[in-house]
């Protein structure tokens, strides 16, 4: 079963922290610290082990 690991960091040069499992191909993301901002990546875990993480995506919230 594959599933996907949601990690954020804060920008410009934070370390990355796992945020969330997901287990579709959409997940919502709550309760997120506001004012800061962020830079998320996903990366696809399966059976052959974790995969190489996503392209970036920057937000602020």
């Amino acid at each position: 079963m594959a599933s996907y690991k949601i990690e954020r960091r804060e920008r410009p040069a934070g370390d990355y922290q796992q945020v969330a499992d997901a287990y579709e191909s959409e997940k919502v993301l709550i309760n997120q610290e506001r004012g800061k901002d962020w830079e998320y990546r996903v990366i696809a875990i399966n059976a052959a082990g974790q995969g190489v993480p996503s392209n970036t995506v920057a937000a602020v919230v």
